[in-house]
């Protein structure tokens, strides 16, 4: 049986710890039940921002199974801000390429990709809780093989 050591565990914690991304402000994945995304259920994701003065980039979180149908992927995104207006935007993903391999990591049957939402930086303008709901806009009122849907909202770094 093998000892564990204080050291062992000190570069153990060393290793974990370099592994979590860096300036993740916000992110949070949502379980599709049965792996089963129908058009009329919305994922909805509560964070709040105290600092109106950086820029943010938005991911799209999505893990899908080798079984999804498609090579790409619709959604739309409603962002409600803590003034209670809202915005809509439509956006088109690839998730494989035109010969069927896939975009993102794939390990085993499980399919993740980290979707930039926008191309530029996104500046929240209030203090306070947003609302950001994503909802599905294939032609399929069913998407099978999609496991999780989650949002991810990363602090920019200043560029020095």
């Amino acid at each position: 049986m093998m000892k564990i050591t204080p050291i062992f565990c000190f570069i153990l914690m060393l290793f974990f710890s370099s592994c979590t991304e860096k300036n993740v402000h916000f992110l949070e994945y949502k379980e599709i039940h049965d792996s089963l995304w129908n058009q009329s259920d919305s994922i909805g994701f509560e964070f709040e921002i105290t600092d109106t003065i950086s820029s943010y980039d938005v991911f799209l979180e999505l893990r899908t199974t080798t079984g999804y149908n498609w090579s790409n992927i619709f959604v739309f995104s409603d962002l409600t801000f803590p003034n209670q207006k809202s915005r809509r935007d439509t956006f088109e993903f690839e998730l494989a390429d035109k010969y069927g391999k896939w975009h993102g990591n794939k390990s085993g049957v499980t399919v993740e990709n980290s979707i930039k939402l926008y191309n530029k930086k996104v500046n929240f303008p209030l203090k306070g809780n947003y609302y950001f709901t994503v909802h599905q806009a294939m032609r399929d009122l069913d998407l099978k093989g999609v496991m999780d849907v989650g949002i991810k909202i990363k602090k920019v770094e200043l560029q020095q």
